[in-house]
């Protein structure tokens, strides 16, 4: 089935209630976890995991009719990477893991797609958020206000992201993010609990209110030592 990741899709879609959880962790739990030609964005000396929360809605290939359109919640661990060298500054995330409820969209980014889906059991109540599956869990909760310390350098770097990186075979890719717009917003995230992470601490937490339109550009191949080709 890995010949249909070589297929170049275009996906569109909307963005639906997004949380954005960051939180750090050791470098030597993640260190191992990352292929060949990814850095790991150095955050104070650990690594950071931007993990989004959302809602995707009306998603779908650009070349099958929108009623075909398929519609999921997506929790992914994002860690962030140093793709300086190929993008002039750190845009980039590799998705550690990626998890939803829905088997049929977990199997189908396994045959599309290198971004590491998994099924899990998701409950949400007002504003939490609790993540299984086995013996691992996350879960969250936030208040709808801004925290009292702010890190607003965190803040740029996790507003610039719009790329994200994987492994196919042995070539490394990235896929751009295209997005008309990406208001960010502070949320204080007062509960945070994971054993996915033996060293995970939250760092901070933002929303988008809006519905986002955006699009996944197809997969192209890194070129080490050049700058990647974006549009």
């Amino acid at each position: 089935m890995s010949i249909l990741k070589n297929i170049p899709i275009k996906y569109k879609g909307e963005l639906h209630d997004v949380k954005l959880i960051n939180f750090s962790v050791d470098m030597e739990e993640v260190k191992n976890s990352v292929p060949k030609g990814i850095r790991i964005l150095d955050v104070e000396g650990r690594a950071m995991i931007s993990m989004v929360d959302v809602q995707l809605k009306n998603m779908h290939p650009t070349f099958v009719p929108e009623q075909f359109c398929f519609n999921y919640r997506h929790i992914a661990f994002r860690l962030l990477v140093d793709d300086s060298e190929y993008s002039g500054e750190p845009k980039g995330i590799y998705f550690l893991r990626s998890f939803t409820n829905k088997p049929l969209i977990v199997q189908g980014g396994k045959w599309f797609t290198n971004y590491n889906l998994e099924t899990a059991e998701l409950e949400s109540f007002e504003n939490m958020l609790e993540l299984k599956q086995e013996d691992n869990f996350l879960n969250y909760a936030f208040r709808d206000r801004s925290p009292v310390v702010k890190n607003e350098s965190l803040k740029r770097t996790i507003g610039n992201i719009d790329r994200a990186y994987s492994l196919n075979g042995k070539q490394l890719q990235f896929v751009q993010i295209l997005r008309e717009k990406w208001p960010i917003e502070w949320i204080d995230c007062y509960h945070f609990q994971t054993n996915f992470f033996k060293t995970a601490q939250v760092e901070c937490a933002f929303k988008v209110a809006e519905t986002i339109h955006y699009q996944w550009l197809p997969p192209q191949n890194v070129n080490y030592g050049h700058q990647l080709i974006t549009t």
